[in-house]
């Protein structure tokens, strides 16, 4: 009989699901107010409801920070796929809504919404370096080093040539 994996053990199924739960805690009601923080702002037309939307939202990151350090986690890599897709969703409605819509709504929510989704992507950066410092930030994006399967791809680097 071998050891058995983590995501066989009871009690590891148990702390995952705690730590989802306390995950979901956060995001939902944060995701809740940006939204209306957001409409208001659709509807108020100040951008003071839009900073508070992405200041919702960018409280709610830094929760989910402070969860997987105070858990000793990291980001699953579900939970990376979701908020890359959420993002890129987002951004990709923005720039379709500054091509489509009428001039006075670009007008209106280019600025607001633009320059939250930037802090929104500044933020992730910045506690990515923070949490692994610059270079194994800038490794996670490696894509090419993952996929090559020879063995020297996976030495450390150790700087220039020589």
């Amino acid at each position: 009989m071998g050891q058995r994996l983590a995501e066989d053990d009871p009690s590891s199924r148990i702390d995952r699901f705690n730590r989802h739960g306390l995950v979901m805690a956060i995001w939902a009601p944060a995701v809740f107010v940006a939204v209306v923080l957001f409409h208001a702002g659709y509807v108020h037309t100040t951008n003071w409801w839009f900073v508070a939307a992405f200041g919702s939202l960018i409280t709610a990151f830094c929760a989910h920070i402070i969860v997987n350090v105070v858990l000793k986690t990291g980001f699953t890599t579900r939970e990376t796929a979701l908020g890359s897709t959420i993002l890129v969703v987002l951004t990709l409605g923005y720039l379709i809504t500054i091509l489509t819509a009428p001039d006075m709504l670009v007008d209106r929510l280019m600025m607001p919404i633009g320059i939250g989704l930037g802090m929104l992507v500044v933020v992730v950066v910045v506690s990515m370096l923070i949490s692994f410092g610059p270079r194994r930030a800038f490794e996670k994006f490696d894509v090419v080093r993952d996929n090559n399967l020879r063995a020297a791809s996976r030495l450390p680097h150790r700087g220039g040539r020589r």
